[in-house]
């Protein structure tokens, strides 16, 4: 039987999804006692990040018919309910989230990688042979030409001439020959060997002329052959690499290496959730990386959108006049509220036709509309200018692009509010949850679950993601959207760069929808996949099954995905992907989708289509201020090294108390409080949190990085108080 839980909480909080998560740290870290449980084996729900391995156990779960068969039961048993007491009853929490349809997984690379046919094997090994008889030849040449008589001379100070550089061996070959020239005119020479010598010497100087003008009259030294060969070999483009040819035995064995996100989403740089994160002091537990480029589908080629005024000023699909008119644009978006004449009357009107009547080129109303604003068909001007402002004020702060990307994927993040709800004291079980709420009939209130083990545990508050609700307090046909998702495994990137890059690419909608296709593309960089593989996540509002939303974006970026691998083509191939729908209620009213909750219940939403974090801290933070009204949203942690306890004898160690606690209650006088002096001064360096490391290449910010932290398990409940006790004891040791 499994360890007994406490029986009374503050708040249970069931599921760990981000604003769920969000708002279970903020009630530990105001001093609620906090119970949080997901029926998963792992955390984040909906936003999780799985290896190769979990994702698949994942698509069994989605699609084993022994599940599908028990989500169709759930609702229709008779609750039983052993723990109850008079004037109680019970309702039946569901066992599976049932927040997935739709999914389809195909597969386009072999099981197992095909071996070359006997004679290929043969033609590869008699080539190597040569490439070898070939290099050994030509270095026997180098040595027997760069030979001397004096080894010293010839070498330097005694390095090899092997080790020596074309142009170090043919100055020394010229100073021999100098030296030797020397040695020849303290000799007596006969009248004939003076007419040799003559002659010699007037060759020579015809060499000389011939090579400054470029000329191949006369026979070249062997050493410059040598040089004009590799200056030949340098001219000659670079061959074009061919990607590796995967199998899925391939895929399988590198498992470990995948971090595949169910909701890949971004940070925008000067968003809710990083400044959440810097003010609270949660940062420490995760790591960024810079979105280092934004493309754009534009007549069919891929192109980069100019973001800062360098890019802009710099783009070669931007003529002059269009670079002026973007900027003078652009300047205008981001202070769009003062200056509401320009655009009055157009409120409520179409952002396209906005754009129209500032007379700016197509190509300019196409990388703002869909690669700045990435507005839908029908936004309407204000919906695209403040899109087009969130935009530009995040840029240049972490980097040249507004978004920030977790590393080892956004599933990470709800994990960060985890930790530091378990800090203080909030106490997590995975693969246990709820079976029955418990209800009192005459206050319509929840006062508490029963657990999966049967414990039954009281609370003031429950908290739950919205596939928590119990099917009795369900509306039939709820007004529900959905999420299309795609993940694609590719062998080469959407558009070749020296350096790996994390992309954004906004698609424009086809003729007939009004929701454009979001792709991100992530490599080995990002800590997504094995090198040499490439993992693209497409998303977009669902309107029918995902397959057929995202085919047609899948279609314009990748090579025909039935067809063999070309290897001549740009775009990459498709090695494997899964296409699936995922419940959206972000937009949704709670009292359009439940009836008869009790008050004391708050239900959360699902991650939804937005690319980035906005809806669910802003979920969380009203939560918040709804269940602890007054209390301030996640103040900002002290380190451990920072809390001081003391009493009226002095300082002394043992453990901290939690904020919500009188020390008049509790029997004694002692408190902790941070050294305000330190905790002023982290919080004020936390606003540059992103390093050049975390941020990426040529990044904008603090000279620290968010610190480390990312793929570490989350710790248990109370992992803080022991930290502060043992900066306590330093604390008094140092004192004595």
């Amino acid at each position: 039987m499994a360890d007994e839980l406490p029986s009374e909480f503050d708040a249970i909080v069931l599921g760990t999804g981000m604003a769920e998560s969000i708002l279970a740290a903020a009630l530990a870290r105001c001093g609620q006692k906090v119970l949080h449980l997901d029926r998963n084996d792992y955390y984040s729900g909906g936003w999780a990040t799985f290896n190769w391995d979990g994702l698949q156990r994942w698509i069994t779960r989605q699609t084993h018919p022994a599940v599908q068969a028990m989500n169709e039961a759930e609702g229709t048993k008779p609750v039983e309910c052993s723990k109850l007491e008079e004037g109680e009853s019970a309702l039946s929490v569901p066992q599976q989230a049932n927040t997935i349809s739709n999914l389809e997984m195909f597969t386009y690379v072999r099981e197992k990688a095909e071996e070359p046919p006997p004679e290929e094997k043969e033609a590869q090994e008699v080539v190597t042979d040569k490439e070898e008889g070939q290099t050994s030849g030509a270095e026997e040449i180098q040595q027997q030409i760069h030979t001397t008589e004096d080894s010293e001379q010839a070498t330097g100070l005694g390095e090899s001439p092997a080790d020596a550089t074309p142009e170090e061996l043919a100055k020394e070959t010229e100073s021999d020959d100098k030296s030797d020239d020397r040695c020849d005119e303290k000799k007596e020479d006969s009248p004939e060997e003076k007419k040799q010598q003559e002659k010699q010497d007037g060759l020579e100087e015809e060499k000389q002329d011939s090579q400054e003008k470029g000329t191949l009259e006369s026979p070249a030294p062997a050493s410059s052959v040598v040089q004009q060969e590799k200056v030949q070999e340098k001219s000659e483009p670079p061959k074009k690499m061919e990607p590796k040819k995967w199998s899925m035995d391939d895929i399988h064995k590198e498992w470990r290496r995948f971090n595949i996100d169910l909701s890949p989403k971004m940070l925008f740089g000067r968003g809710s959730l990083v400044e959440l994160l810097i003010t609270s002091n949660i940062s420490r537990y995760c790591e960024f990386k810079a979105v280092s480029r934004i493309l754009t589908l534009l007549n069919g080629q891929l192109e980069q959108v100019p973001c800062s005024r360098a890019d802009v000023f710099s783009s070669k699909f931007v003529t002059v006049l269009e670079k002026r008119m973007l900027m003078k644009f652009l300047t205008f978006c981001v202070e769009y509220e003062q200056h509401p004449e320009e655009y009055q009357g157009w409120e409520e009107k179409p952002f396209s036709e906005y754009l129209q009547s500032r007379q700016l080129t197509p190509n300019l109303q196409h990388f703002i509309f869909h690669a700045i604003a990435m507005a839908t068909r029908d936004a309407t001007t204000l919906e695209g200018l403040k899109s087009t402002q969130r935009f530009l004020r995040s840029l240049g702060r972490y980097g040249n692009t507004p978004f920030l990307w977790p590393l080892y994927g956004p599933g990470e993040l709800p994990q960060c509010f985890c930790r530091m709800c378990a800090v203080f004291a909030g106490i997590y079980c995975l693969r246990r949850a709820a079976r029955e709420l418990i209800i009192d009939k005459d206050s319509n209130k929840c006062k508490g679950i029963v657990c999966t083990e049967g414990q039954r545990i009281s609370c003031r508050w429950m908290v739950m993601q919205g596939s928590y609700v119990p099917h009795m307090c369900r509306k039939p046909d709820p007004p529900v959207g959905s999420v299309s998702r795609g993940i694609f495994f590719t062998d080469r990137s959407l558009k070749a760069s020296e350096n790996e890059q994390i992309t954004l690419l906004s698609i424009p909608p086809v003729e007939g929808s009004n929701f454009p296709v979001r792709a991100v593309e992530l490599g080995n960089g990002a800590s997504a996949c094995p090198k040499g593989m490439f993992v693209v996540h497409l998303t977009s509002q669902g309107t029918g099954s995902a397959k057929a939303d995202l085919q047609p974006a899948a279609e314009k970026l990748f090579q025909p995905l039935d067809g063999d691998a070309d290897t001549e083509s740009d775009r990459p191939k498709v090695l494997w992907c899964v296409y699936f729908n995922q419940l959206d209620t972000t937009d949704c009213d709670p009292s359009s989708l439940y009836t008869g909750l009790p008050e004391n219940i708050v239900v959360t939403s699902g991650p939804g289509v937005d690319l980035g974090y906005e809806q669910a801290v802003q979920q969380a933070r009203s939560l918040f201020e709804q269940m602890c009204p007054g209390e301030e949203f996640l103040p900002a942690a002290p380190n451990p090294e920072d809390i001081i306890y003391e009493d009226d004898d002095g300082y002394k160690s043992g453990e901290a108390p939690s904020s919500s606690d009188n020390s008049e209650e509790n029997g004694n006088d002692s408190e902790w409080k941070p050294d305000q002096e330190k905790l002023d001064e982290g919080v004020a360096g936390a606003s540059n949190e992103v390093s050049q490391d975390a941020a990426g290449e040529g990044a904008q910010g603090g000279d620290e990085g968010l610190p480390q932290g990312g793929g570490e398990e989350v710790p248990q409940g109370g992992e803080g108080t022991g930290d502060a006790e043992a900066a306590a004891k330093d604390t008094q040791e140092a004192e004595m």
